[in-house]
């Protein structure tokens, strides 16, 4: 292995974790459009555009830093100064991918869970309070949502770690072919 394929991993493996910000923020972008008419429409139209802003750029990011990672160590020459000597590192590009999604897996679960949990406390309250009618306010379930939707990716993450890499995989297969 050598230098740029090992800065070509480190990059994917940036990628993959980002992944989980752009599956984040699909929801925000669904509940601005729902809300849409619910609000002053100068306001929910700058709402909207800002989640749509947000989930385009961490899709871009995502997607350059996964299937493009090669171009961007060209341009920033990550591996001007270093020897085009391998590097003594016997694993294959697939298990290092594979140890990065379950590790990205992981750590979205250790993150989410505490969320979680805060989050089901705070609606069993809101339940409580209007069960006993103390005037309270409309929940906010996106408080929910979001933690139970960023389980839910760092269990395909760790579930399905083989059809990621997979997919990887095939990219970079495909780019070799056709350049």
């Amino acid at each position: 292995m050598k230098a740029r394929d090992l800065f070509i991993i480190i990059l994917k493996v940036f990628g993959i974790y980002l992944l989980k910000d752009v599956l984040i923020s699909i929801a925000p972008v669904f509940y601005e459009s729902a809300i849409l008419l619910d609000q002053s429409r100068g306001m929910a139209l700058f709402s909207f555009f800002i989640s749509l802003l947000v989930f385009v750029i961490h899709s871009a990011i995502a997607y350059v830093l996964l299937f493009h990672a090669g171009w961007i160590v060209s341009k920033l020459k990550l591996t001007s100064d270093l020897s085009e000597e391998p590097m003594a590192l016997n694993l294959h590009r697939s298990s290092v991918y594979t140890i990065a999604i379950i590790v990205a897996g992981i750590v979205v679960l250790a993150f989410s869970a505490p969320q979680l949990v805060r989050s089901i406390y705070r609606w069993s309250q809101y339940r409580d309070a209007m069960r006993s009618l103390e005037g309270v306010g409309n929940f906010d379930y996106s408080t929910l949502l979001i933690p139970f939707t960023e389980m839910m990716v760092g269990l395909l993450f760790i579930g399905n770690q083989r059809t990621i890499v997979n997919f990887i995989e095939s990219r970079r297969r495909k780019a070799t072919v056709e350049g």
